[in-house]
C-alpha cells in the first residue's frame, strides 16, 4: 500500500552485477537429454536475460505468459515434490536462478541482498505500511527486512533475480502471502495515491460529541474506500482495526487544536507546512516520505478527512 519510488542507479548495478553472474551459470549448463524445445528455452534465457532482469511489472507478466504459451516445462507447480520436478524446471531454479539468489544472499564483499535493500531505503513494509524494514549492516548483525517474490520463484523460476520482482519485505507479508498468485495484485512499484485509502465510520450516535470519554474503539470502525486484491491477500482490513488508538488520537487533536493555534504556530513561530506537519501528527505528508514511519497512510488520509492541517 506504499509505493516503492525507483532507484535508477540500483536498478542499472543490479543488472550488471547479476547479469554476468547468471550469464556464466547459463554457459556452464550441461544440456544432455533435454528436448529441442527446453534447450530453446536455455537459449531464449540466455538472449533475453538483461531484459528479464530489467522488466518492469507489466513486462513480467509478457515474460510470465511467453513461458507458459512456450515453455511449459519452465513453469513450476506449487508444493509439487522435488523428485517430481521436470528438468527443464530443475536447471533453471536449482542451477541457475535459485542458485545466483542464494549467492547473492551470502556474499560479503561484493554487491548482494543487504546492498540492495539498503540502497532502496524503504523504512517500512510496502504491503502493509504497519513494520518497520531497517537494515542493520551484516558485520554487526545480519538484519534486513525479508525479500518477497511478487511473482513466487517456486512458479517462476526465471524471475527469481528480476529487480522489480523483488519486494523487501516484513516477516508477516512475507508469510500471509507466500506463494499466491493473482494477476489482480498490485505491485508496490505500481501503486497510485488512491488504490488504498483509508476513512471512518462512526457506529455510536454519541461518537460527534467532543468529549475524550466519547471517544472509544467500539463508537467507529477503520475502513478502506475501495477495495483491491491486495488489501484481500494481506488482510489489511482486518490488521488495521487494530490501530483504533490512532484514530483516536487524531480525533482528540482535531477536538484540541483549533485553526487558530496551527496559524499561530506558522505566523509567530515560522513553521512550514511540512513542520507543521510533523510536529502535530508525528508524521509525513509527501506521498514519498510515507514509508518512512509505520501507519503513515492511516495518519496521512485521515488527518486530511478531519480536515487537521
Amino acid at each position: 500500500m506504499i509505493k516503492i519510488n525507483i532507484n535508477q542507479e540500483l536498478l542499472n548495478k543490479h543488472i550488471n552485477q547479476t547479469y554476468s553472474k547468471l550469464k556464466d551459470l547459463i554457459i556452464g549448463i550441461n544440456k544432455t537429454g533435454l528436448n529441442s524445445i527446453d534447450k530453446n528455452c536455455l537459449e531464449y534465457i540466455e538472449n533475453n536475460l538483461k531484459d528479464i532482469l530489467k522488466a518492469n511489472n507489466e513486462q513480467l507478466k509478457v515474460y510470465i505468459n511467453h513461458f507458459k504459451n512456450n515453455y511449459e516445462n519452465s513453469i513450476g507447480i506449487e508444493n509439487q515434490k522435488k523428485e517430481d520436478w521436470k528438468p527443464l524446471y530443475k536447471i533453471i531454479r536449482d542451477e541457475i536462478f535459485e542458485k545466483e539468489y542464494n549467492n547473492w544472499g551470502s556474499r560479503k564483499v561484493q554487491y548482494n541482498t543487504y546492498e540492495f535493500v539498503k540502497s532502496l531505503d524503504l523504512k517500512t513494509c510496502p504491503y502493509c505500511n504497519r513494520n518497520y524494514t531497517f537494515t542493520v549492516d551484516e558485520d554487526s548483525g545480519k538484519l534486513r527486512p525479508e525479500i518477497d517474490h511478487f511473482y513466487p520463484k517456486s512458479i517462476y523460476p526465471f524471475l527469481a533475480m528480476s529487480f522489480y520482482n523483488l519486494i523487501p519485505s516484513c516477516p508477516i507479508c512475507n508469510h500471509t502471502k507466500s506463494s499466491k498468485i493473482s494477476n489482480d495484485l498490485i505491485n508496490p512499484y505500481d501503486i497510485k495515491e488512491n488504490d488504498f485509502k483509508f476513512t471512518y465510520k462512526p457506529t455510536d450516535i454519541s461518537f460527534t460529541q467532543i468529549d475524550s470519554k466519547k471517544y472509544d474503539t467500539n463508537s467507529f470502525e477503520i475502513e478502506f474506500k475501495n477495495s483491491n486484491k491486495n488489501i484481500e491477500t494481506f488482510k489489511l482490513d482486518e490488521l488495521y482495526k487494530q490501530h483504533k488508538d490512532i484514530v483516536i488520537d487524531l480525533l482528540m487533536k482535531k477536538a484540541y487544536y483549533p485553526k487558530s493555534y496551527i496559524e499561530e504556530l506558522e505566523k509567530n513561530f515560522g513553521f512550514s507546512e511540512d513542520e507543521i506537519y510533523r510536529y502535530l501528527l508525528g508524521n509525513y505528508q509527501k506521498e514519498e516520505d510515507l514509508h518512512k514511519r509505520p501507519l503513515s497512510k492511516l495518519i496521512k488520509d485521515i488527518s486530511e478527512e478531519l480536515n487537521l492541517i
